[in-house]
């Protein structure tokens, strides 16, 4: 059988995207594993085809209309309803489809002990729980990025254990998604502190009430002897002023801030504009203009 694969949200072949599709190369594994033929969607010559997305503002390609074969579409820009069967979920990826791609990417846990009111997670994962283990993940690959929405939530001796592990592997480690702040120990801070790290530790400042628990993350990893850099997510609501305080805040902690503007999980819904502007603002040149003036003063230009 002919399965071919479209990623709908795409690939940048030259640059790279930031993630490549991990339910697509679970499928392909799965697909291959049982002796199909498995390939990117060039041509319309198919017996099945497996869309995915992860953004409800990815349009969907004209060419899905073309195929003259059964077309699944899944991914959170489809559906948060929809998952992958047990058996498919539980194949580790395929990575020759991003032959580009360097690292490893999987989960360790998924759902969300909190019940964020912007965030789709709870609906669609539910509650915490153990998926994963870091060197099965890695599956020999030196740097492994983790998809995990709270990875910290997860029982002491799980996250005492993986991260011992992955330290003991010299794996370098991004929790791409954030760490929960509020979280961090004295004890899983010093555990934090001996890993390596591909580039930072994320962490999210989502409300002002995350001010003082990222300051107190900081200070106890730093205070564990880590050196490296350390980043958050700024996410953008209707009171700008709220979001100033923030990245205000993030800044003093040397903390680099990456501003999202609020999203509704809608494919028609329209971003504010100043929600948006609020966000090129702050990452512009990395953050780097943002710490020179404040956002006032940039919309004057």
């Amino acid at each position: 059988m002919k399965i071919r694969l479209v990623d709908v949200d795409g690939w940048d072949k030259k640059r790279g995207k930031r993630f490549p599709n991990l339910a697509l190369m679970k499928i392909s594994a799965w697909y291959k594993a049982q002796g199909h033929n498995v390939a990117w969607a060039t041509g319309y010559d198919a017996d099945l085809v497996f869309a995915s997305k992860i953004f409800t503002f990815t349009p969907d390609p004209l060419e899905l209309a073309a195929f003259r074969c059964p077309v699944e579409r899944g991914g959170t820009g489809y559906s948060i309803d929809r998952k992958l069967p047990p058996e498919i979920e539980a194949m580790p990826p395929d990575y020759s489809l991003y032959p580009s791609w360097r690292y490893a990417v999987g989960f360790l846990t998924r759902g969300c002990v909190r019940a964020c009111p912007w965030c789709v997670v709870p609906q669609k994962e539910g509650s915490l729980q153990i998926t994963g283990d870091i060197e099965t993940v890695a599956a020999g690959r030196k740097t492994v990025v983790l998809l995990d929405n709270n990875f910290l939530a997860a029982p002491d001796d799980f996250v005492t254990e993986q991260l011992d592990k992955a330290a003991r592997l010299g794996l370098r480690l991004d929790f791409n998604q954030g760490l929960d702040a509020r979280l961090v120990t004295p004890e899983n801070a010093a555990r934090l502190a001996r890993c390596r790290w591909r580039e930072y530790i994320r962490f999210a400042c989502d409300s002002a009430a995350m001010i003082n628990p990222v300051a107190r993350a900081v200070l106890l990893i730093r205070e564990a002897g880590y050196t490296g850099r350390f980043f958050s997510y700024l996410l953008v609501q209707d009171d700008i002023g709220d979001a100033e305080k923030r990245l205000r805040a993030l800044l003093r902690l040397d903390v680099r801030p990456f501003a999202q503007p609020y999203r509704a999980f809608e494919p028609d819904y329209e971003v504010d504009p100043e929600q948006a502007d609020f966000a090129r603002f702050v990452n512009v040149k990395g953050g780097q203009l943002c710490s020179q003036i404040h956002f006032k003063d940039y919309r004057r230009f």
